[in-house]
């Protein structure tokens, strides 16, 4: 048998594959913060950029992964635009 292809679009996919990340680490925070961005039509926007300021609480500081990481969901912020 050949493999199963998922033929959700990317943005479906990548919505339902967040929930498997590791909470408060920088890939999180990266990745809900682009999510967000991808995802500013949709109910979701919110919670995601809500869920990547609640896991960036947690980044090690002094790490470039934070710093991308944090640079990543100020542009978010930017985007989407802040509450």
């Amino acid at each position: 048998m050949g493999k199963q292809f998922d033929q959700r679009p990317p943005l479906e996919r990548a919505l339902r594959a967040v929930v498997g990340l590791k909470a408060g680490s920088w890939e999180s925070v990266e990745a809900l913060a682009l999510l967000a961005i991808e995802a500013k039509a949709l109910p979701e926007c919110a919670s995601l950029r809500d869920a990547a300021h609640l896991a960036a609480a947690g980044l090690k500081a002094g790490t470039w992964e934070s710093v991308r990481a944090l640079a990543c969901l100020a542009r978010a912020d930017q985007e989407i635009g802040a509450e």
